[in-house]
């Protein structure tokens, strides 16, 4: 028996029916086919859940009691559009193959005695779509301004400028990429032999990707450069193994926010007797674990090699991990490799080495501003919350909810559980949670009790009614494509966070 999609949306929504107004079918016919056509970013899954939708001409459905009113807060509150991260689109490839990890693939500097390059390293990208159009993207955007300014800095060799103008995923396993001129632009054989490989091995990353090929301004092109560089059609990362470094860590990618207990880290290198040298360290820089394993292949050929690491730590921290190759003359650390890594307490039980776990997309939120005109309660408590968010201190974020504490509609057991299961699903849940708090504030007034909503774009009835500088406010954590839903269903459905006026945190949640 069919049911009726806005009584399903009804039947689930927590506000009592007698207060659910109806809805026009054409408005719920349109979320829900908009939610069938589309991977859902985080902020959508959470949506879903509620599968209740914003009612044109009616308002919003306020899941809180009594709602009667709402103000945005004026001049006093602080806007910032600062994130560091890459928003993913989703491609629409037949049948687009599976992302195995998040990142994109730079270059590393030289620095310090034992160290070589600049080489390949696999960094750190949070994804959304799990696409290969938001790979290309996050690729083409380059390292951020710390990771370019870090010792040993990150550089690209891609021009700027490049445009990705389409990419097609054949049946075969194939990518096509057609970039715009800039990518054959400037530069000697290294840099477009750089720029060849980041691509090749960003999207190499993908489960069922066989090979790319390239094309410029819509024209095939295998031939590169002013010194007639050829790649082979398709291209593979077998073709730029020279670019590697002696020691490749391809797992865990360079500063990767997901992290388990033990540590399962694997990749390739071409080292003395093919012996792969490694330490693991804490915050601290204090050594934790040290060992070495074997290659399948070693001087003179490039072998893989991947160890399980145990160690133990107290709380969640950004570590390191380092490789290297002894040298036959002296024994020396040469051909060094160091990777940032997430570290987690040992949850006890056997290794997962499939899902990542526990690690949090808080670490990469920018730095908190200050908002005035809050009351005190209201200010200590963002603060507690944005700390605990940016740490990723599962504990202490626990410890700040209030009792009862909305984070999901239809669902009411344990929200860090929910959280942890989202972000090892690859949803930026917490990233959102202290980026929001950086967003403008609004005033929501019920019978008795005033709420401080962040975004402010949330208590608008409607998204056209959303200051432009408020809308702009989220641009950095949404896409148009976000912008466009909320505008066509009538209102803001990402994530909110909800406090009263007393510091008491009620809720962060998504959906109307």
């Amino acid at each position: 028996m069919s049911r009726d999609k806005f009584d399903e949306m009804k039947r689930r929504n927590p506000v009592e029916p007698a207060r659910l107004p109806g809805a026009p079918m054409s408005v719920a016919e349109r979320i829900v086919a908009r939610r069938v056509r589309h991977t859902l970013p985080g902020w959508a899954m959470a949506a879903v859940a509620a599968v209740s939708v914003t009612v044109v001409g009616f308002g919003m459905l306020w899941f809180l009691d009594g709602g009667n009113g709402a103000e945005v807060a004026g001049g006093d509150t602080t806007i910032t559009t600062a994130v560091t991260t890459t928003g993913f689109s989703t491609t629409s490839a037949p049948n687009p193959p599976q992302y195995s990890g998040q990142a994109a693939y730079f270059f590393l500097d030289t620095t310090g005695p034992g160290w070589e390059g600049p080489f390949l390293v696999p960094v750190a990208r949070i994804a959304e779509g799990n696409d290969l159009e938001g790979a290309v993207a996050a690729l083409l955007e380059g390292p951020t301004a710390d990771e370019a300014a870090a010792i040993p800095a990150m550089s690209t060799a891609i021009p700027e400028g490049t445009v990705l103008l389409d990419l097609d995923y054949g049946t075969e396993g194939i990518v096509t990429v057609d970039f715009s001129s800039e990518f054959v632009s400037g530069g000697g054989t290294l840099s477009m032999m750089g720029r060849l490989a980041q691509v090749v091995f960003t999207l190499d990353v993908f489960d069922g990707v066989e090979g790319v090929r390239f094309e410029v301004e819509g024209v095939p092109t295998t031939v590169f450069g002013g010194e007639g560089i050829t790649v082979n059609d398709p291209a593979t990362s077998a073709d730029f193994e020279s670019l590697l470094p002696a020691v490749m860590i391809d797992s865990p990618v360079h500063g990767g926010l997901y992290g388990a207990n033990p540590m399962v880290a694997y990749g390739t290198a071409n080292v003395f007797e093919a012996t792969v040298s490694l330490a693991l360290t804490d915050a601290d820089g204090l050594i934790i674990w040290e060992g070495f394993t074997t290659a399948t292949c070693g001087t003179g050929c490039r072998g893989e090699w991947a160890i399980t690491i145990p160690y133990e730590v107290d709380a969640a921290q950004m570590g390191s991990l380092i490789a290297w190759e002894s040298s036959a003359m002296d024994g020396s650390q040469t051909n060094v490799r160091e990777h940032p890594v997430w570290l987690v307490p040992y949850q006890g039980g056997s290794p997962n080495t499939t899902t990542p776990a526990i690690g949090c997309s808080g670490a990469l939120a920018a730095d908190l501003v200050e908002q005035t005109g809050l009351p005190e309660a209201v200010t200590a408590k963002r603060a507690a919350i944005y700390a605990a968010a940016r740490a990723c201190d599962w504990v202490a974020l626990e410890s700040l909810m209030a009792d009862p504490f909305s984070y999901t509609f239809g669902v009411d057991e344990d929200p860090i559980a929910y959280w942890q299961e989202r972000e090892a699903a690859g949803d930026r849940v917490i990233f959102y949670l202290a980026e929001l708090l950086n967003r403008p504030v609004g005033t929501q007034y019920t019978v008795d009790v005033t709420y401080y909503v962040w975004p402010s774009a949330f208590i608008f009835p409607e998204w056209a009614a959303v200051p432009e500088a408020h809308r702009e406010a989220l641009r950095p954590l949404y896409d148009d494509e976000d912008f466009a839903f909320w505008a066509e269903a009538g209102g803001y459905m990402g994530y909110r966070i909800g406090m009263t006026e007393d510091g008491e945190w009620v809720y962060f949640i998504a959906g109307d």
